[in-house]
């Protein structure tokens, strides 16, 4: 089982492939490639909980016009 300072390194790594827009992560030495970014958000996800963190829900936000 990793420890929090390993779920820490690789949730890093995570975040900056995130910003950066690729789905190549390297971390202590391993590199994984992910499908997508939005399968990178979800393990994103799961390490924040793991380590206590809270998890930004995405905000939708609606727009209306009468066309008047």
């Amino acid at each position: 089982m990793p420890t929090p300072q390993q779920i820490q390194v690789r949730l890093e790594a995570i975040e900056l492939a995130i910003a950066s827009g690729t789905t190549r992560v390297s971390y202590n030495g391993k590199s994984v490639e992910y499908a997508s970014l939005a399968e990178l958000r979800s393990i994103r996800d799961a390490l924040k909980r793991e380590l206590g963190l809270p998890v930004r829900a995405r905000r939708t936000v609606a727009g209306y016009s009468s066309g008047l």
